[in-house]
């Protein structure tokens, strides 16, 4: 999965300014420098760093980003202690995992770095704040909305991007909990995990299509899943014969609902979690009190609006961009 050349380089620029600019020695600058560390590398976290930096810009501080390669904790874990060796101000990160940040999270804390989580919680974590999708709450909702497509009982298959990821797993409690409530006779004959990659979704998807040939319905917790099961459906003629729902908005999702491969995508208010990260950082470092938890929503992106919600997710913040923030 490819990001937009346009996106690449303009990362690159902002992290070779920031790099350039913003190392705290000597007191050369007292701009401070807020860093967002989403879980790896994936066009998901475009729209995050969207908001993040221009929320940034509002307020007259410097943004960065932060990616590791691969979805790996370990490799998470680095990019903090470099942070933390750098003395940023402030840190958003997006939680691989809960137990395996904890110790890096306190040390970047006690080196008096603010952090909180967006997108992914790190809940057995000193982090401040989580603002992003209350993920039971979303799962639930796809499990409502997938149920009332279905109609009648049958054989539904999951694709997670990662089993030990606390938000993924909380979608797939929510989603399980709303089949039983409101389609008492699915089954789920299958939960995958797909590691977080487009290969690996397609792989599983051949050997569940497979194993199940009378399966009614897939669910894709995470956001590589639709892009990835689209293609498999399409090539088996099976597109519009098996539900197809998941997670996130990613341009191949969107494709897939127009042309009726797949029913629905749970959009997360990615670009509000970004300018809310910069926000809440900013409030938390001058002292004042943050919630422990900030719900940004979701909305399920369907044919009738597929072409016109994210225009309506931004508009709540474009006249905020627009403007200075007060006493500038």
């Amino acid at each position: 999965m490819k990001m937009k050349t346009w996106w690449l380089a303009g990362v690159m620029a902002g992290c070779a300014l920031a790099l350039a600019g913003c190392a705290k020695q000597g007191g050369e600058s007292d701009v401070k420098t807020l860093v967002m560390v989403p879980k790896g590398v994936h066009p998901y976290y475009e729209p995050c760093y969207e908001g993040f930096r221009a929320a940034a810009d509002r307020y007259g501080v410097k943004a960065e980003y932060r990616a590791a390669k691969q979805f790996e904790v370990p490799q998470q874990v680095e990019i903090i202690e470099n942070l933390l060796a750098r003395r940023v101000d402030g840190i958003a990160v997006s939680a691989l995992d809960d137990e395996g940040l904890v110790p890096v999270i306190e040390q970047a804390i006690d080196a008096g770095i603010t952090v909180i989580t967006f997108d992914a919680p790190a809940p057995s974590s000193a982090a401040l704040c989580y603002i992003g999708t209350m993920n039971e709450t979303a799962g639930y909702r796809g499990g409502v909305e997938l149920a009332g497509l279905m109609k009648t009982a049958g054989k539904v298959a999951v694709l997670q991007g990662g089993l030990g990821a606390p938000n993924l797993n909380d979608r797939f409690k929510g989603f399980e909990r709303a089949l039983k409530e409101h389609l008492p006779g699915a089954e789920i004959v299958a939960r995958e995990d797909t590691q977080g990659k487009i290969e690996m979704v397609v792989n599983k998807t051949e050997a569940i299509l497979q194993a199940h040939p009378d399966l009614k319905a897939i669910f894709c917790v995470s956001a590589e899943g639709i892009p990835g099961v689209a293609p498999v459906l399409e090539e088996q003629r099976k597109a519009g014969s098996i539900l197809l729902a998941g997670f996130d908005d990613l341009p191949d999702a969107l494709n897939a609902i127009r042309n009726d491969t797949a029913a629905f995508c749970i959009a997360q208010k990615t670009f509000k979690m970004g300018w809310l990260s910069v926000e809440n950082l900013l409030a938390a470092m001058d002292g004042k009190p943050i919630p422990k938890e900030i719900d940004t929503g979701v909305l399920i992106v369907r044919k009738d609006n597929v072409d016109t919600y994210m225009a309506d997710m931004k508009e709540e913040f474009e006249s905020a961009a627009a403007q200075p923030p007060e006493g500038k």
